[in-house]
């Protein structure tokens, strides 16, 4: 349809003539809208995914063996959620309390402000949070799709052609203005299939956001208590080079009394400079330790001496812990969630990929004026005015759409292998974690009695060879034994450590932390690292 400014003046008025005639083109755009269908498959909530209903050490008990004491009795090492709920399964949300802020029951003032400036500070999270702000502006761009797209231009044209002579002739002049505006009509759900997939990758970098948040909490605790254990590993080995040392001051002494020969002298030197050898490598260990956790808070290595200067235990891993059953891990890991998002948003691909085998209907209309002259570029005459309904239809592509449905089911069908497999090492990680805690804690119970008694046998085995009644290998024997106890025990309560960690990094623990209401800590900056903006959050910019 199109009208022209005289034809408008003579029937309609200025501008009556589209208006009136374009009424029941836009009333049946309206209500194909609201009623028009969406082809495809339609996502129904999150995959079934093979989780059991108990996770099997908390039947085991805490058994370390058959030599191993007995717990005493009403002593559990695995504690179930509170059973306040009726007898009905408890939500995730009752274990929250020792979820959302797990790493504060290791009772460590220094790892609760390191992880609260990693949280504001770490580059790993803002990376994740930039993603989510790329989803959400992918997002805007198929909404925008569902409306009218409307442009505007406007030219001006002289041409002069020859008459008589290369210069001669009349000039015309050309004005124009207008505006196009173009509709796709979605009859068939095409473009609100590719809305719905658009909100699921949204949802997907949330969950993706909140699983960066989770592995950070995890990482910095264990490279705090790794530090730690390095700290506690090299006053251990200062301490046996005291114990050395003095052996060393004795058997010289025996020597120069003529109570012991050179072959002894050799030997309690050669100990003690063995021993002496472990210091610089437990440094070096330490310092990577301390490196990667001033990288995990987004500073310069050395920026979190000044913190770590002060010696302190590695955190006490508290007695019980709080699992839930493994049905909660399907709500609760960011992760789990993150791949039920991405099969969700592939359903809606699929309904995309079948709108392409209906027809697309579309709406374009233009407005504009024309005229020969600017003066009267505004006149009634020079009103031009159209809209033209279109379709589209593939009818002829060999295959081509078809094809492409296949492979986005067959994409899906991979997102939902992904989603249980996911949810299979969920439930091992958890189990493995919580098998490392508790036999943990029995052998670390074993390993502080063989402390006990190899430091009484160096006690005995000095006394015994100041009186002669020993050689000295007997004594360098039981100072060996009780280093290398010393450090089994040492390595022993960081991996129970190691392993409450991992269990809360498992089930999830963290990633409901309120970011906002935290604040960054200066003295764990360095004092030139430049101002950091804190890590934003996957509601709004900071």
């Amino acid at each position: 349809m199109d009208c022209r400014g005289s034809d408008l003046q003579h029937h309609w008025g200025l501008a009556g003539c589209w208006r009136v005639q374009v009424h029941w083109i836009v009333s049946l755009t309206i209500g194909v809208l609201v009623c028009g269908c969406k082809v495809g498959p339609d996502y129904c909530g999150p995959p079934s995914a093979p989780v059991g209903a108990y996770y099997p050490v908390a039947n085991e008990g805490n058994e370390a063996g058959p030599s191993a004491p007995q717990k005493p009795e009403g002593e559990v090492l695995l504690r179930k959620p509170r059973e306040d709920t009726g007898g009905e399964t408890p939500s995730p949300d009752a274990l929250a309390p020792e979820l959302v802020s797990w790493w504060t029951s290791l009772n460590d003032p220094v790892l609760n402000e390191l992880v609260v400036c990693a949280v504001r500070n770490n580059r790993d999270l803002r990376v994740a949070a930039e993603r989510i702000f790329k989803a959400r502006a992918s997002r805007g761009t198929v909404v925008s799709s569902l409306f009218p797209q409307v442009d505007t231009d406007g030219s001006f044209t002289r041409e002069k052609r020859a008459s008589g002579g290369f210069l001669g002739g009349v000039a015309r002049d050309w004005w124009a203005w207008g505006t196009r505006m173009t509709w796709e009509i979605d009859v068939f759900g095409r473009l609100r299939r590719l809305l719905e997939a658009a909100d699921a990758d949204v949802g997907e970098q949330q969950e993706l956001y909140r699983d960066t948040l989770v592995l950070l909490i995890a990482e910095t605790a264990t490279a705090y208590a790794e530090a730690r254990s390095h700290q506690e590993q090299m006053a251990i080995v200062a301490a046996n080079i005291n114990v050395q040392a003095k052996t060393v001051h004795l058997v010289r002494s025996r020597f120069d009394n003529e109570k012991a020969d050179m072959l002894d002298v050799s030997q309690s030197e050669g100990s003690l400079k063995g021993v002496e050898a472990g210091y610089p490598a437990t440094q070096i260990l330490y310092r990577e330790s301390i490196n990667r956790l001033s990288v995990l808070l987004g500073s310069p290595p050395g920026a979190v001496d000044a913190l770590m200067r002060q010696p302190r235990p590695i955190p006490h891993a508290p007695e019980y812990v709080a699992t839930g059953i493994p049905a909660d891990l399907l709500r609760r890991r960011p992760d789990i969630r993150a791949a039920e998002r991405r099969v969700a948003a592939q359903t809606a691909r699929i309904g995309a990929a079948v709108g392409e085998l209906y027809p697309q209907f579309s709406l374009v209309g233009a407005f504009g004026l024309e005229s020969q002259n600017f003066s009267t570029l505004w006149n009634a005459n020079a009103i031009t005015a159209s809209v033209a309904p279109g379709m589209q239809w593939h009818i002829l592509n060999f295959g081509r759409y078809r094809s492409n449905i296949w492979v986005q089911e067959s994409m899906q069908r991979q997102y939902l292998w992904e989603y249980e497999n996911t949810v299979l090492q969920a439930a091992e990680e958890v189990d493995n974690a919580l098998v490392g805690f508790v036999q943990g804690k029995q052998r670390g119970k074993l390993l502080q009695e063989s402390v006990d008694y190899y430091r009484e046998a160096v006690r005995l085995s000095q006394i015994k060879y100041r009186a002669g009644n020993v050689d000295l290998q007997r004594v360098l024997d039981s100072q060996s034994s009780l280093l290398a106890s010393q450090n089994q025990l040492l390595l022993n309560r960081m991996a129970v450590v190691r392993s409450f960690i991992s269990l809360y990094r498992a089930l999830g623990g963290g990633w409901q932390l309120p970011v906002e209401q935290v604040t960054p800590l200066p003295p764990v900056v360095a004092e030139n690292q430049p101002e950091v903006v804190p890590a934003p959050l996957p509601g709004a910019r900071p």
